[in-house]
């Protein structure tokens, strides 16, 4: 009985990851811009180190800034773009260990059976009971002897007097 209530919880949370990745996969077209993070970290940490140590002028450090600004919205779109790819990846991951699961459950739901099958077998070879054929299982059903149905003339009269 566990078995078959684990493969129920299973199936439904399969069911959810697909979905999930079938929505995923319609969210895919509005993020495929993959940036290369590294170069992006790396260029942000450079202006913030030329803007610390080097106070220039006040214009200067502007430009810094604004560049700073526009790294750190590249920056975001990649991690956000880095993040959903890798929720795509985890759900795919996710959908094979279920199925890989699904299937180890389904192979001891089939041991239990050959084995329930095997006591069977054996209970039958106990007790001398045997399956029944078709023309027994009717035969059963049609009784032997049948007595006809007898109507006296009295039960006739009884039921005229009750109708007037």
């Amino acid at each position: 009985m566990q078995l078959i209530d684990q493969m129920r919880r299973l199936r439904g949370k399969l069911n959810y990851k697909l979905e999930e990745q079938v929505a995923l996969s319609k969210l895919s077209v509005i993020n495929t811009a993959s940036k290369n993070l590294g170069r992006l970290k790396r260029m942000k940490s450079t202006i913030e180190f030329k803007i610390a140590t080097e106070a220039s002028t006040l214009t200067a450090e502007r430009e810094l800034i604004k560049k700073l600004n526009d790294i750190n919205k590249e920056l975001d779109e990649a991690l956000n773009a880095y993040r959903f790819k890798r929720k795509v990846e985890l759900v795919a991951k996710d959908i094979d260990e279920i199925g890989k699961a699904l299937e180890s459950y389904k192979n001891q739901v089939l041991e239990v059976d050959k084995k329930l099958d095997g006591l069977y077998a054996d209970l039958r070879s106990l007790t001398g009971w045997k399956k029944k054929t078709p023309e027994e299982h009717r035969a059963k059903r049609t009784p032997k002897h049948e007595e006809p149905f007898e109507v006296s003339l009295e039960d006739i009269a009884t039921i005229k007097k009750k109708e007037e």
